[in-house]
């Protein structure tokens, strides 16, 4: 997010963990102030030098509309969640995407290690396609190895290989 910034853009997020937030802030040394959002019962965390703006709040249940969104990037959202939320995590997705406008970088794990049952959880290309394929199109966009970022994690620190994959999702005009 932080490259996103630099580059003289808009950033929106929606993220459930506090200090995952006050850690973006404070990490990229980014003065914030926070807000109280009472319809949605959320803190709204906003860049004071920059235009950033992150949502401490449940993306299920989050109703706020937000403006146009030109990109998405989910590193670590869907991964996260149980696989039995998928398809409302989709559909939270899908909300916030404009038919041949937003793209979504969706960071996909994809790990083949019995031992290990998640989070984070395997999302393989099937799994996309079977979540995305009927309203969007799909590309993968880039695979890395990131065994050795992951071996550093206490909880993931026993699997063999672990690869990220990133797919560029956009949504169909219908």
């Amino acid at each position: 997010m932080k490259a996103v910034l630099d580059l003289g853009h808009r950033v929106i997020g929606i993220e459930g963990c506090k200090a995952g937030i006050e850690a973006f802030f404070n990490e990229n040394n980014i003065s914030y102030e926070i807000e109280k959002d009472e319809n949605n019962q959320c803190e709204i965390y906003k860049g004071i030098e920059c235009s950033v703006t992150i949502y401490s709040a449940d993306v299920f249940t989050f109703n706020k509309s937000l403006p146009s969104v030109d990109y998405i990037w989910d590193r670590g959202g869907l991964v996260a969640i149980n696989p039995s939320t998928r398809e409302q995590y989709r559909d939270c997705l899908l909300r916030m995407m404009t038919p041949d406008q937003t793209r979504l970088f969706l960071v996909a794990i994809n790990y083949n290690d019995p031992d290990f049952s998640g989070p984070p959880y395997v999302v393989n290309d099937d799994d996309v396609n079977h979540l995305f394929g009927s309203t969007c199109s799909s590309e993968l966009v880039e695979v890395r190895d990131n065994t050795e970022e992951y071996r550093s994690r206490e909880v993931a620190r026993q699997i063999n290989y672990i690869e990220e994959r990133l797919h560029l999702i956009v949504r169909k005009q219908i």
